[in-house]
């Protein structure tokens, strides 16, 4: 169980923040559409559709990255709501947004149909619908494939089956169950640096995941074998000789709701 509460997303959240601008921008909302933004965590997504003028109330499980949103809104002098609450139960009414956005928020719901079925209840009619998610490919996946093999070898289990929400056609299927219509999907890449592969390894360290499944490396006496072959992955891959520089691929979907 992740307690996305814990380390500091911050600062990962950060790195994100080049995608939520794609996201917004690609929904285009204006300051008649209500904008909600689902796992918004630090507000990357709420924020920028809030300076538009939008209506905005963002949602998440972790109270701590709440207050950290709610913070940045003060900063950024917005206006935009933030509530405690869960993909599966969204504490806001039916038909409430016009435009539903999520960045790599969604695809953390261990429920993705009953996530996009609470999706389809509280969009207005005719809602947009636009969420990102990450392509299994590129050298930050290959990264954690690699975490992932060490974790699987010392817990004699198999890597948990994921729903494919990068896959249009899986998304297209699920969505239509839940009476969300596919429009659209586009793919683009993610620019990611740091000073060195082995400095965006140990910055990794502070992510909710990595905190998550450190009690087991740590147990198992394989901590530093796994943060080894991950820097290694990286090194690999490196697009900069002077620092850290890779792209992670992703893309964006857009539903409409009916």
């Amino acid at each position: 169980m992740v307690d996305w509460d814990a380390g500091c997303y911050e600062l990962i959240a950060g790195e994100l923040e080049p995608v939520a601008r794609v996201v917004v921008d690609a929904a285009q909302p204006d300051a008649t559409e209500r904008v909600l933004d689902l796992a918004c965590g630090t507000g990357n997504a709420a924020l920028l559709a809030a300076a538009r003028g939008a209506p905005v109330v963002g949602v998440d499980a972790a109270a701590r990255l709440l207050e950290v949103a709610r913070q940045r809104a003060r900063l950024l002098n917005v206006k935009a709501e933030f509530l405690q609450g869960d993909l599966l139960a969204l504490p806001v009414g039916n038909g409430s947004a016009d435009v539903v956005l999520s960045v790599f928020g969604l695809i953390f719901a261990p429920d993705p149909p009953g996530a996009l079925a609470e999706v389809a209840r509280v969009a207005a009619p005719g809602a947009r619908v636009l969420f990102s998610a990450w392509i299994p490919a590129g050298p930050i996946n290959d990264m954690l494939a690699a975490l992932g093999q060490v974790v699987a070898r010392v817990t004699d289990a198999p890597p948990p089956q994921r729903f494919p929400w990068s896959d249009a056609a899986a998304v297209e299927a699920a969505g239509g169950e839940a009476g969300l219509s596919l429009h659209a999907t586009t793919r683009a890449t993610l620019a990611i640096r740091d000073a060195s592969p082995e400095a965006y390894v140990a910055r990794g360290q502070e992510h909710p995941m990595a905190l998550a499944v450190r009690p087991v490396l740590e147990q198992a006496g394989v901590d530093a074998e796994a943060r080894g072959a991950m820097i290694d992955v990286l090194r690999e891959a490196n697009e900069d000789p002077g620092g850290f520089l890779v792209h992670s691929p992703y893309v964006v979907h857009e539903l409409r709701a009916p």
